[in-house]
């Protein structure tokens, strides 16, 4: 087994226990309010070919954007998860085997095929699968990384997206000092904390990236003194 292909089990280990064990205080219940708020940021006149969830869970945004009409991708190395999307919706699916680039992977989806989830891990999910997005909404991914694999995931999203193409992203901005002290099984990070300057690095000069807001929020749960969300709109030029 390579190193890569090493570290690629290890990833999926860590999540899968924490699936495993219900230790998902990551997963909201409730149809993101940013996603909401900032939708046309996203998705201007209402025009997108498909919207893309990396590492999507089961997060219940994915059902409200379909209950709108839109086409939804999402990737997740928990089969579990994704299983639990469906099954938690009431949505009839179909489990099929996918090859690409010489990985094997299955596809979790929809009956009408408007839902279409993919277990494997993001960095195995390429523009060969399904073409390139319009629209990314990346809540929890960018931040739940291994630090080490965040400029490969980064240069992955842009071959994702569409010319003109945008990603709509919440980050989380907080003192990881602040976390020494507090008593969880699994304290952050992640969510890993990022700043203004590091999103501007890791997608410019490809993409535009714009500010839209800074928030007060929780972390895994837990307030923390100047912890806040921060919403950018990426713009593929």
């Amino acid at each position: 087994m390579s190193t890569a292909e090493a570290d690629t089990k290890d990833r999926m280990k860590v999540w899968s226990d924490r699936w495993r064990d219900g230790d998902i205080g990551f997963h909201d219940g409730v149809v993101n309010r940013m996603l909401v708020k900032h939708l046309t940021k996203l998705i201007p006149e209402g025009k997108a070919n498909k919207v893309f969830f990396p590492l999507c869970g089961k997060t219940v945004d994915m059902s409200w954007l379909a209950s709108q009409g839109y086409n939804v991708v999402g990737v997740d190395g928990v089969k579990k998860a994704l299983e639990d999307f469906f099954n938690e919706q009431n949505i009839e699916y179909s489990v099929e085997d996918v090859h690409n680039n010489g990985k094997s992977f299955q596809l979790l989806k929809s009956k009408d095929g408007q839902i279409r989830l993919y277990c494997t891990d993001i960095f195995n999910f390429t523009h060969d699968v399904e073409g390139t997005f319009d629209a990314v909404w990346d809540k929890g991914s960018l931040v739940a990384l291994n630090r080490e694999d965040v400029s490969g995931y980064v240069e992955n999203m842009k071959k994702l997206l569409s010319p003109n193409g945008r990603i709509l992203l919440m980050i989380k901005e907080y003192d990881a000092a602040l976390m020494k002290d507090v008593e969880w099984l699994n304290k952050p990070p992640p969510p890993y904390p990022m700043s203004e300057d590091e999103i501007k690095t890791l997608y410019g000069p490809k993409c535009e990236v714009h500010l839209i807001q800074r928030d007060t929020c929780k972390v895994m749960g837990k307030e923390f003194k100047g912890a806040q969300a921060a919403v950018y709109n990426i713009i593929k030029k």
